[in-house]
């Protein structure tokens, strides 16, 4: 029998219950290669279905892991880890990959900032500091050790400015277990929005939203972090939302289907949000999305089988109908784009360049 290829995976909070993109990339992958997992720090939330790993925060720790599992190569996810994968492939001598997010890649933008972003990056701030990180470190990309990033298709662009060579950048759409999701039955009536709650999602907006269309039910899946505050808010504004806690990943598939319409939010300002997986989660489940129009590639994301908005009173018109039945259609062949199974290759060809 073949040896399997062997992959070290070196990244941060595993098992994150808001990081089910890492989770659905290793569910795709593990029965095919020869995993470990080594989580740098613990989970704010974890979520209970997730393979073993070795939690591990030293450097030379991880390098004694190395030695007795013989990695082919190693993988991250986000290029804040950059700082750490890149030296650690240098001393091991094994070459690695890595696959970006939305934040990480973002951050790079160097026109059109304005307000609170600005603020934030001009003043010494932690979040200044980690962006400062990012862009200092990204000079991994261009090592020789380095296989290539995965990368939505719009970051491209701000790679590419700090002198990452282009070569090295693998155009991508995000990871969703789309057979897990896809159904084509008829879907309940309720709106839903989804994710971490934090500044950039401005989720004020939806329980605003409810309030100006008090007919619906409206359900937030929030995944922590400033949960309470935003609990305040909607008391504040006589509770129009359901506020469900964390659901395990492997059972939101019939959540989606008792929805009609998923409103996506994000503060216009800073604009950092990206291509939420939830979006084609949802499409791939029969239902409608909404979006923010807060940058031209959100479009492109949700293709002609959804919405973007300027404002979230555009969103009452939109969603106190049905989702239209060519929007529906369109949204299952979208949501393909992002099904695992369609570009797993993408990463797996460039770990057998390893071998």
């Amino acid at each position: 029998m073949k040896k399997k290829l062997s992959v070290m995976y070196v990244i941060r909070g595993y098992p994150q219950i808001s990081q089910t993109y890492l989770k659905t990339e290793l569910e795709a992958l593990y029965g095919d290669y020869d995993i470990t997992i080594v989580s740098r720090k613990p989970s704010d939330i974890p979520y209970k279905n997730h393979f073993p790993y070795h939690h591990l925060t030293e450097k030379q720790a991880i390098k004694e892991l190395a030695a007795q599992v013989k990695p082919d190569v190693l993988h991250t996810h986000y290029l804040n880890q950059l700082e750490f994968i890149g030296p650690l492939a240098e001393e091991l001598g094994i070459p690695f990959t890595v696959r970006s997010h939305s934040y990480d890649t973002l951050c790079l933008r160097r026109k059109n900032w304005k307000g609170r972003v600005r603020e934030i990056l001009e003043r010494n701030t932690p979040q200044f500091k980690k962006v400062a990180k990012i862009k200092t470190n990204l000079h991994w990309i261009n090592h020789e050790l380095c296989l290539g990033v995965l990368a939505f298709p719009f970051t491209r662009k701000y790679l590419e400015a700090y002198g990452v060579n282009s070569a090295k950048i693998i155009d991508c759409f995000p990871t969703i277990n789309y057979q897990l999701f896809y159904s084509e039955s008829a879907n309940g009536d309720a709106i839903m929005n989804t994710g971490a709650v934090i500044p950039k999602k401005k989720m004020e907006d939806y329980i605003k939203l409810a309030t100006l269309l008090p007919q619906k039910q409206f359900n937030l899946y929030a995944l922590g972090y400033r949960v309470d505050k935003l609990k305040l808010v909607n008391e504040s504004k006589g509770s129009p939302v359901n506020i469900t806690l964390p659901i395990e990943p492997n059972e939101m598939s019939p959540e989606y289907k008792k929805h009609q319409w998923l409103v996506y939010t994000a503060d216009f300002e800073l604009a950092t949000v990206g291509w939420p997986m939830a979006v084609a989660e949802a499409q791939a489940a029969g239902v409608g999305v909404c979006v923010p129009n807060i940058r031209p590639d959100l479009k492109e994301y949700v293709g002609e089988a959804g919405f973007v908005y300027d404002s979230i009173e555009e969103v009452v018109d939109i969603i106190h109908k049905p989702v239209p039945k060519e929007i529906r259609e369109a949204g299952f062949l979208q949501a393909k784009k992002s099904d695992i199974q369609e570009h797993k290759h993408l990463l797996t060809n460039l770990w057998h360049q390893a071998a």
